[in-house]
């Protein structure tokens, strides 16, 4: 299923080489990061992949239009 994550602020060099081949989109003061969720561990790996980056999570909701 495709994902939406949404973290506060613009996202640094290491923390968008991290997340390999999400698509991340800059709407300021907010980011988006998208991509495939293979199933739920995966899903939580990623949030806490974001939060070991320092990111501020703001929001997670599945995408039903990839």
């Amino acid at each position: 299923m495709h994902y939406e994550f949404r973290v506060d602020g613009v996202l640094s060099e290491e923390a968008r080489a991290a997340l390999g081949d999400m698509r991340i989109t800059e709407l300021p003061p907010q980011t988006v990061i998208d991509g495939e969720v293979l199933d739920d561990s995966h899903l939580h790996g990623i949030i806490a992949q974001l939060d070991a980056l320092g990111l501020t999570l703001v929001s997670v909701l599945p995408d039903p239009l990839p």
